[in-house]
C-alpha cells in the first residue's frame, strides 16, 4: 500500500518505532494510516507477526476490505480480528484446555449459552419464588474476577411486582448467577464477557503468564488497536501484559467519542493508559467536515485536540443552523427547507438523537405498538422489514411485536394473568427458533404495499387459517376474526403512507458511529421525565467531561456539509449562547 498520500500526522503514525497514542478527530483518515501502518509492518516482520484489533466486526471487515491485495499480510503469524477474538485464540483457549482438559467453546453471550436462564425455586416448599415471571436471564448480571454476580439490570419487561420480588431476594439470586457462571464455565461454555474474565484472571496469575507470556511473544511484534477509547479495564489489563511481553502497542482513538460506558468502556483509564506510553500523536485533520461543523466539534470536545477541516469540503461556508421546535414533528419539515437551500435532498439528511422515540417521531414514523390492531403490526413489520431505511434493531423490534401477536392468538379467550410472554411460550411448549421462523414467513408473505384496510386483514387471516402451526395447536378461526379485524382508515393510513420508509432517516447517535452523511440533524429535545439534556447542557457550559456531552460531539461530526441543531423550545437559548461562546459560525432563522 502506497504511503504517498498520506498527511504529515499520519506518516507520523506509519513510522514510529515505539509503543504510542494517536488521538484521531473524526474523519481524520485513521483507518487508511492504521492499514498502512499494518501492511507496512508485516512486511518488516519476517518471523513474528502483527495483530489489528477493533471492537466490532464491522471494523474488522473494513480493515480486511482495505488490505486490497495485500493478502500476505492477512496470513499468519499476523492477525486481524475483535478483541474478543484475540483473547479467546491467543490467551483463554490455550490457558483453559490446559486447565480444564478440555477445549472451549465459545458463545456471544448468555443468551446463546445452554443454561443461560434460571427460576428462582423454593425446594422445601417445591414453589417458584417468582411466579408468572420470565426466566431470569444471566446476561442481568455483571461478573467479577472472581466470577461472582452482581444484579446490575432488569429489563422492564419483567413487570413491577416480579422485580420488586426479584430485588427483595437479591443475594440468593446473585449466588445462583454466580453457581451458575462457575457449571457454565467448568463444562466448556465461555461467553464473551467470561473470556474476559478469564484472560484477566490468567494474565494476573504468575504461573500462567509463564505458560502464555513466551508463546504470545513469539508470535507477534506488534498489536494495532482500533478505537481504542472503548478498552474497558480487562482490554488495557491485557495490553499492559502485552507490552511486559516486549510487544510494541499502537493505540489508536479518540477519548471524546467514549460514548460506550453502559458496556463497561473506561474513557479516563484509557486516558491514564495512554499517557504512559513512549510517544504521543494528534491527527488533526478533519477531511469528513465543512470549517462550521469543525468549529463546533472543538466546541464541544473535552481534550486539548484542535481539529481543523482538511478535506474537499473545507472551504465550504456552511453555517451550523439551529433550529427551535417544540414539537417533534415540525423538525422534518424545517430541516428539509433548509436543505433544500444547500442542494441537498430527503435522502442526503440523516435525523440522530440519543433516545431513538425522538428521531423516530421526528421522521414522522408511527410506532405500530401504541395501536390495538395485530393486522397493523404485521403491515408495519413487513413495511420496516422490505425498507432500507430501518436497521437491524428496528426489524427486531417489529419482529416481536407479531411474535407477541401469535402467542396472543394460541391463548385467545384463556387467562394468563401477568405472565411474560417467555413464560407463556415456555407452558405452550413453543420452540423460539420455530416463533421466529412463522413471524418472518407471515410478514415476507404478506405485503400491504397498495392494498386497503380490509383486503390486507382478509389476507392476514387467510394466511393463519392455512398455515402450518408446527407442533402447537392451531387456533380457532373464530378466534382469529376477533383478533385480526381490520384496523381504522386513520391508523392505517398512518403507516400504509410510510411504506417506503421514512422522508428522513433517522437513527440513535450510537447506531451511525463511525458513518458519515452530507447533513445531520442533531434533535436536542425538551427531555421532561429526565435532566438528561440539562446535564449535557451544564457539562457543556461547566466545560466538564461527561458522556451525554461525548454522545451530541459524535453526532454533530457525523455531518460532512450541512448540520443542524434541532433544539427544544426550553433549551434554545442556552444552545444558542454555547455556539457563540465556543466560536462556532451558526444561523439561527
Amino acid at each position: 500500500m502506497s504511503t504517498i498520500d498520506l498527511t504529515e500526522d499520519q506518516r507520523a503514525l506509519v513510522d514510529a518505532s515505539d509503543s504510542l497514542f494517536a488521538v484521531a478527530c473524526p474523519g481524520a483518515g485513521k483507518t487508511h494510516a492504521m492499514v498502512t501502518r499494518f501492511v507496512k509492518r508485516t512486511a518488516e516482520e519476517p518471523r513474528k507477526g502483527i495483530g489489528l484489533i477493533s471492537f466490532t466486526n464491522a471494523a474488522v471487515d473494513e480493515v480486511r476490505r482495505r488490505c486490497g491485495g495485500d493478502t500476505e499480510a492477512l496470513k499468519a503469524p499476523n492477525f486481524v480480528g475483535t478483541f474478543d477474538s484475540f483473547l479467546h485464540r491467543f490467551i483463554v483457549t490455550p490457558l483453559f484446555t490446559k486447565h480444564y482438559k478440555k477445549p472451549p467453546r465459545y458463545v456471544q453471550s448468555w443468551k446463546d449459552a445452554p443454561s443461560g436462564t434460571f427460576r428462582m425455586y423454593d425446594y422445601s416448599q417445591r414453589r417458584d419464588l417468582i411466579p408468572g415471571s420470565e426466566p431470569i436471564q444471566m446476561g442481568w448480571f455483571d461478573f467479577d474476577l472472581n466470577g461472582r454476580a452482581s444484579l446490575v439490570r432488569v429489563p422492564s419487561r419483567f413487570g413491577k411486582t416480579a422485580t420488586e420480588t426479584l430485588m427483595s431476594l437479591r443475594v440468593q439470586a446473585e449466588d445462583q448467577a454466580s453457581d451458575r457462571f462457575g457449571k457454565l464455565i467448568r463444562e466448556g461454555t465461555v461467553t464473551c464477557e467470561a473470556g474476559r474474565i478469564l484472560a484477566c484472571i490468567w494474565v494476573r496469575d504468575p504461573r500462567a503468564r509463564k505458560v502464555i507470556a513466551p508463546l504470545i511473544a513469539a508470535r507477534f511484534a506488534e498489536v494495532i488497536v482500533d478505537e481504542a477509547q472503548d478498552c474497558g479495564e480487562e482490554e488495557l489489563l491485557v495490553l499492559g501484559f502485552l507490552r511486559e511481553c516486549g510487544i510494541r502497542v499502537i493505540m489508536v482513538g479518540d477519548i471524546d467519542q467514549s460514548i460506550y460506558e453502559f458496556r463497561s468502556a473506561t474513557p479516563h483509564a484509557v486516558q491514564a493508559f495512554a499517557e504512559d506510553l513512549p510517544i504521543q500523536l494528534e491527527l488533526r485533520g478533519n477531511f469528513r467536515s465543512s470549517p462550521a461543523i469543525s468549529a463546533f466539534n472543538n466546541g464541544l470536545r473535552s481534550g486539548n485536540l484542535v481539529e481543523s477541516s482538511s478535506g474537499k469540503h473545507a472551504t465550504l461556508s456552511t453555517p451550523v443552523h439551529l433550529l427551535e421546535f417544540s414539537n417533534l414533528d415540525e423538525i422534518a419539515p424545517a430541516a428539509l427547507r433548509i436543505a433544500e437551500k444547500h442542494k441537498l435532498d430527503a435522502s442526503d439528511l440523516m435525523l440522530l438523537s440519543h433516545a431513538e422515540a425522538h428521531s423516530m417521531r421526528a421522521a414522522g414514523v408511527t410506532d405500530a405498538e401504541s395501536t390495538s390492531s395485530k393486522v397493523l403490526e404485521i403491515a408495519d413489520a413487513g413495511f420496516k422489514l422490505r425498507a432500507a431505511d430501518f436497521d437491524a434493531r428496528t426489524r427486531l423490534k417489529m419482529l416481536e411485536k407479531v411474535e407477541r401477536s401469535v402467542l396472543k392468538l394460541l391463548t385467545y379467550g384463556k387467562d394468563t394473568g401477568h405472565k411474560s410472554y417467555e413464560l407463556i411460550r415456555e407452558e405452550l411448549g413453543i420452540d423460539p427458533r420455530w416463533l421466529r421462523e412463522f413471524a418472518v414467513r407471515l410478514t415476507v408473505a404478506l405485503n400491504a404495499t397498495g392494498k386497503n384496510r380490509t383486503s390486507f386483514a382478509a389476507e392476514v387471516r387467510d394466511f393463519l387459517n392455512n398455515a402450518d402451526w408446527g407442533a402447537a395447536t392451531p387456533p380457532k378461526a373464530q378466534d382469529i376474526s376477533n383478533l385480526y379485524k381490520a384496523p381504522t382508515e386513520k391508523t392505517w393510513d398512518s403507516v400504509t403512507d410510510l411504506q417506503d420508509g421514512p422522508v428522513v432517516r433517522y437513527a440513535t447517535v450510537h447506531g451511525v458511529k463511525g458513518l458519515g452523511f452530507r447533513g445531520v440533524v442533531l434533535i436536542i429535545p425538551e427531555a421532561p421525565k429526565s435532566k438528561a439534556t440539562e446535564e449535557v447542557l451544564d457539562a457543556w457550559e461547566r466545560g466538564q467531561d461527561a458522556e451525554a456531552r461525548r454522545v451530541l460531539y459524535v453526532a454533530g461530526s457525523r455531518a460532512e456539509e450541512l448540520l443542524m441543531l434541532a433544539v427544544h423550545t426550553n433549551h434554545v437559548d442556552r444552545v444558542a449562547a454555547l455556539l457563540v461562546a465556543k466560536g462556532v459560525p451558526h444561523e439561527r432563522p
